[in-house]
């Protein structure tokens, strides 16, 4: 597959998954890596922006193993505090979600899902 043609496809795959993660067009953050050849993973939250509220997190692997139905992410908090979750395939994609309940501080945000060595994050920055 040739380089532009890969591009369009991480960027619609990259786009399906904004529309199917359901998240409102106004999300606080929302990054994906951008390796060509690689794991794609995303990354993306509904808080306000500007606030230490992320709101729901959702995150995504959108070029799994064909034959992957499931796998461990590590969601990491700008503070250092881990939730580890099991995303599922959907769409053709491995996703997961959390809602922290709690504010953070200042810093990244980031998910990394086990079996690729990509990392996608997003900055928290609290304006209260």
């Amino acid at each position: 597959m040739s380089r532009s043609l890969r591009a369009l496809a991480v960027g619609l795959t990259a786009a399906a998954l904004l529309t199917s993660m359901q998240a409102p067009a106004q999300a606080a953050a929302s990054a994906c890596t951008h390796h060509l050849s690689g794991p794609q993973v995303c990354i993306s939250t509904t808080g306000e922006s500007g606030s230490a509220n992320p709101g729901k997190v959702w995150t995504s692997w959108t070029n799994p193993p064909r034959d992957r139905t499931r796998a461990t992410v590590h969601i990491t908090e700008p503070g250092g505090l881990t939730y580890t979750l099991t995303a599922r395939r959907r769409d053709g994609q491995l996703v997961a979600s959390v809602v922290p309940g709690r504010l953070m501080d200042n810093g990244k945000l980031c998910a990394r899902y086990q079996g690729s060595s990509r990392t996608a994050c997003v900055q928290i920055i609290n304006r209260n």
